[in-house]
C-alpha cells in the first residue's frame, strides 16, 4: 500500500509540473498592464469587450490605486480589466496604478500582500497622499463604477 501511495505522489507532481512552468503562479511581482496583458491575453481580452459605465467622476492627482490579484482567479480576469478600463477612460495617469500579481497563497515576492492585509483577490487600494481611502474587494455589491465613485465622495 505505501508503494501504491509514493506512486501516486509520483504521477501528481509529474503532472503538476506543466502548473509551475507559468512564472505568474510561482513569482508574484509588480506588473505593468503591457506585460499583463501580453503575457495573459484574456485580461486584454476582457478589458477590449468592457464598456464603461457613465457616472464615474475624475480622480484626483494625488490619488494612487494598488491592485492586488491573481492571475489565475476568475474575479480577478473579470474585474481587473474593468478596472483598468474605467480608470483610463476617466484619464487616470497609468503612473498612478501599482498592479502586483499574487501566487495561490495570496503573497507576492516583495511582501506587500502581506503589508496591505491583502486577503482575497482582486483587492484594489486608493490612497490619496499615501492614507488609505478605501478598497473594493472581489466583486463590489453594486457596479465596479458605482464602487469607484462612492470610494471618491469619501475624499
Amino acid at each position: 500500500m505505501a508503494k501504491l501511495s509514493q506512486i501516486v505522489m509520483v504521477v501528481v507532481l509529474c503532472c503538476s509540473t506543466p502548473l509551475l512552468a507559468d512564472n505568474s503562479l510561482q513569482n508574484s511581482s509588480v506588473i505593468s498592464k503591457q506585460a499583463l496583458f501580453l503575457q495573459h491575453p484574456n485580461f486584454q481580452e476582457n478589458f477590449d469587450r468592457y464598456e464603461v459605465l457613465d457616472g464615474v467622476p475624475k480622480i484626483p492627482n494625488d490619488v494612487s490605486v494598488l491592485m492586488f490579484f491573481g492571475t489565475w482567479c476568475h474575479d480577478s480576469q473579470r474585474e481587473v480589466p474593468r478596472m483598468l478600463k474605467i480608470l483610463e477612460t476617466v484619464g487616470f495617469p497609468q503612473a498612478g496604478i501599482k498592479m502586483v500579481t499574487l501566487d495561490f497563497s495570496k503573497n507576492d515576492s516583495l511582501g506587500l500582500a502581506a503589508a496591505n492585509d491583502i486577503n482575497f483577490t482582486p483587492t484594489f487600494i486608493f490612497f490619496r497622499q499615501q492614507n488609505e481611502v478605501g478598497r473594493i474587494v472581489e466583486k463590489p455589491a453594486t457596479t465596479l463604477e458605482e464602487a469607484v465613485s462612492q470610494l471618491l465622495n469619501q475624499l
